[in-house]
């Protein structure tokens, strides 16, 4: 899964075909731990053209009686995302892009058994595939809608840590990944190639979502 994510500013992305996302992209606000039910920054289109906006993470259907279903709503299986109804109607059409600078996720220590936090990351932004839902009464007024990500099995270096990792596309996918039919969008999912990344662990301080701060990042040897 996807518990804790990374986003930061996004300057000079240096792919084609994003000048219309720059400025957002630049605005995002620094979070070193985002968790759920936190705003986040995703990109999507609303029918008015790409945007970058920014939503509560944990999907909320129209149908959801109680906020409380964010907590299992952070993440869609790719297994169950075009089935599931809590995610099927967003996965026909309302597809969104989070970008992230990495993620966390937390392996067992072999000395005292506790979990230690590790930060996955590549060389330069990644984009996760997701999906959003409009806005919610059970959220406060004003709030702009409620997103997920999308996960599929790890590989490379993701996989010696958990099972699970997000599915990642290429900049010059965004497009299609908003625009296209399910049976596209899925066929996008299961052909996604995840790029080269690293991983280091990172200070315990990450496993409470109150700490929010640059020094999350630093290695911890």
């Amino acid at each position: 899964m996807c518990g804790r994510f990374v986003q930061l500013p996004v300057v000079n992305f240096g792919q084609p075909g994003m000048a219309d996302l720059a400025p957002g992209l630049a605005e995002i606000q620094s979070s070193f731990n985002l968790a759920p039910t936190q705003r986040a920054s995703v990109i999507l289109d609303r029918g008015e053209g790409r945007q970058v906006t920014r939503m509560a993470w944990g999907l909320l259907p129209f149908w959801a009686k109680a906020k409380g279903l964010q907590g299992s709503t952070i993440n869609a299986r790719i297994e169950t995302v075009a089935t599931k109804p809590a995610f099927r109607a967003a996965f026909k059409k309302r597809r969104c892009v989070v970008p992230m600078a990495g993620y966390y996720e937390w392996s067992v220590s072999t000395e005292d058994g506790k979990k230690d936090p590790w930060f996955i990351h590549a060389s330069g932004p990644l984009l996760a595939a997701g999906l959003w839902e409009d806005t919610s009464p059970l959220l406060p007024d004003g709030n702009l809608g409620t997103f997920t990500i999308i996960t599929g099995d790890s590989s490379g270096v993701s996989a010696d840590i958990h099972d699970r990792m997000p599915v990642w596309l290429q900049a010059g996918q965004i497009d299609d990944w908003l625009a296209a039919g399910p049976d596209d969008a899925m066929a996008m999912l299961l052909a996604s190639e995840p790029p080269a990344m690293e991983a280091y662990r990172v200070s315990r301080a990450v496993n409470s979502p109150k700490n929010n701060r640059e020094d999350l990042l630093q290695v911890v040897a």
